[in-house]
């Protein structure tokens, strides 16, 4: 009889062992389909940080804003000082005859201490002529 017994449990142990190992199953794909879901929540949550990190936060406005604020003030005050600045008055004579130069070196500036190369006509040099056999005169030979 034992036998008997023992033979008529087996098929209820295999059958209890059996729906506790799809109950675990199942329970498993719920559970990696949580954690699926929690991982998707977990990047999303990531990505809108990284979003929100860029943007200036507003003690970081504030103090740019601060800022500018200051350089207008300073730019307007350099402003007002350009304002409040006298236009120079005529020049006397002794500036003008401090930066007076003599007329030699008025002439020589000019081009005018040229005066032997020179042609005569209008100040202009005398042309070149190309088929000459000696050596032109410069400044050199003067």
């Amino acid at each position: 009889m034992k036998l008997e017994l023992a033979n008529d449990e087996l098929p209820r142990t295999n059958s209890t062992q059996s729906i506790r190992i799809r109950n675990l199953e199942t329970e498993g794909s719920r559970l990696l389909a949580e954690n699926l879901s929690l991982r998707e929540q977990v990047i999303q949550l990531q990505a809108a940080l990284e979003n929100q990190s860029n943007r200036p936060s507003a003690e970081n406005i504030d103090a740019v804003r601060d800022s500018l604020e200051a350089k207008i003030q300073e730019l307007g005050s350099l402003v007002a000082e350009l304002g409040q600045i006298q236009k120079p008055g005529p020049r006397c004579e002794s500036q003008t005859a401090a930066t007076r130069r003599s007329p030699d070196e008025r002439n020589w500036r000019n081009g005018l201490g040229l005066g032997e190369f020179m042609d005569g006509q209008d100040g202009r040099l005398p042309t070149i002529s190309e088929d000459k056999y000696y050596p032109r005169r410069t400044m050199k030979y003067v």
